[in-house]
């Protein structure tokens, strides 16, 4: 791994999560920031595939978040809002897949998992501060340098 990329990664330890997002089935993590807020904090963008879990079950994934019932997903999304204000304990990636873990307060966990080993995308990290994002998949993971 670049030293870029694990001090981004080491970076992400004890922020706070101040917003979830789910687009479709994707879900992203507003760390330090909220939506529209391009100057500070960071986000963490999850492709599907992820779960969602706790010290003793899974509480929902992204193939639950596939529902196009509003009920439904209205359920998942405040499932996910216990996220909020909870702070991120550690983030990795894990050697051969490349899938991301986001363990935060209280024993929660976000986690993506290969599906597809031909993905071009399952998660990516923006770090607004500094105008980067990293792209990870199966196979590689990219850093790119925004412009601000």
């Amino acid at each position: 791994m670049s030293e870029e990329l694990i001090e981004t990664i080491q970076s992400m330890q004890d922020r706070k999560v101040r917003f979830v997002r789910l687009a479709g089935n994707s879900l992203i993590i507003y760390c330090d920031c909220e939506p529209g807020d391009l100057n500070q904090g960071c986000s963490i963008w999850l492709e599907p595939t992820w779960h969602f879990r706790n010290t003793e079950r899974v509480i929902t994934g992204s193939r639950e978040a596939q529902t196009e019932d509003e009920v439904e997903h209205s359920n998942i999304i405040e499932q996910l809002r216990t996220l909020y204000f909870k702070t991120i304990k550690k983030l990795s990636i894990e050697p051969i897949t490349n899938d991301v873990v986001i363990e935060i307060d209280e024993g929660s966990i976000l986690k993506t998992f290969v599906s597809d080993p031909n993905d071009e995308e399952s998660w990516q990290i923006r770090n607004f501060n500094k105008g980067l994002r990293i792209i990870g998949n199966p196979r590689a993971i990219q850093i790119i340098k925004d412009l601000p």
